[in-house]
């Protein structure tokens, strides 16, 4: 009886070894097919619009008439859509503008709704040396309007300043007079648009993935002291987030820029509009909401492996027509081992 007790027990402890080495295999196996599972789901995407000569937005382009290159190697691209998808909007107000420009723009914003559809939610912020959320994500325009309302009042306390000695006009003088200060002030308080920025990207960030985001700021683009946050901070936060920075600029552009709105517009893909009249300010609301909604959707995964994670990752998208001109987001930057 012992014997065939001694005689059984090698079997006994090569047992586990079996187990252990099949385990191992399937480990292996699990972790590999995990490994090209993120790898192919790593999608790169490309919100894209397309200008004519005229300014005008082109639609009815395919796949075909695009490229893509990361870094300057060319990108197959995996996925592409050009249907109107719903927006998730945070609109944010600088009351911190002139009284001129606050006068001017409380009472266009409740132009701004018309340009969204049921389908579409808002919400609404306001800053000065503050930050402040009026609404929360709400596909009511009655809700946005009661937010509009607090804006009146605060702009029904400031007083207007002198008449501007210039409206409209060419660019270059327009320029020349903003450097010198002269036309729209401020009333010296701080401007904290970085953190108005990083307020609202938090707030999109958990937004459904199917909905299109953005940022629609309504600001003279001027930043002050006492901001929390930086431009490449937030900056980083809405590639991540897929998030787009759309501007409507109450001050004049200083020599083709409009400051901050243009830094954050240049790089998520968005756009700045210039807001400095009735007319122009009601255009620009109806142009971000009209750009957004109808831009196209490119995504693709990387084949780039020479760039290493935290580097930041150039984005240059072409059509076949070289007289359009094209508006996206400037890279983005890989955080995870390709």
């Amino acid at each position: 009886m012992n014997r065939s007790l001694d005689i059984r027990r090698p079997s006994a402890k090569r047992l586990p070894l079996f187990v252990v080495a099949s385990l191992f295999l399937l480990l292996a196996f699990a972790s590999l097919l995990s490994s090209q599972i993120r790898l192919n789901t790593d999608l790169v995407v490309v919100p894209v619009s397309v200008r004519d000569s005229k300014g005008e937005f082109v639609t009815g382009l395919s796949k075909d008439d695009f490229t893509v290159l990361e870094d300057g190697q060319a990108q197959t691209i995996a996925n592409f859509d050009s249907d109107p998808q719903p927006m998730s909007a945070a609109i944010v107000i600088d009351d911190g503008v002139s009284g001129n420009a606050l006068h001017r723009v409380s009472p266009m914003l409740f132009a701004i709704t018309a340009g969204f559809t049921p389908a579409d939610e808002m919400a609404v912020f306001r800053y000065d040396h503050v930050v402040e959320k009026l609404s929360n994500f709400s596909v009511d325009p009655k809700t946005l309007e009661k937010s509009f309302k607090v804006i009146s009042t605060i702009s029904e306390s400031r007083q207007g300043e002198p008449e501007e000695l210039i409206k409209g006009g060419p660019g270059w003088l327009r320029s020349i007079f903003s450097v010198f200060e002269f036309g729209n002030k401020s009333d010296g308080m701080n401007h904290v648009l970085h953190d108005a920025i990083f307020e609202a990207t938090n707030a999109l960030k958990d937004r459904p993935t199917e909905r299109r985001k953005i940022i629609l700021i309504v600001s003279d683009g001027h930043v002050t002291r006492g901001n929390m946050h930086a431009l490449k901070q937030n900056t980083d936060l809405l590639l991540q987030n897929n998030i787009q920075v759309f501007g409507v600029s109450t001050d004049y552009a200083r020599f083709g820029s409009f400051g901050a709105l243009s830094d954050y517009a240049d790089a998520t893909g968005g756009d700045v509009h210039d807001g400095g009249t009735d007319k122009t300010l009601e255009h620009a609301f109806n142009q971000i909401t009209e750009q957004a909604r109808n831009q196209y959707v490119l995504g693709y995964v990387s084949k780039n492996t020479k760039t290493s994670p935290g580097a930041f990752r150039t984005i240059t998208v072409r059509t076949r027509e070289t007289n359009y001109k094209v508006t996206h987001r400037k890279g983005y930057v890989r955080s995870t081992p390709q």
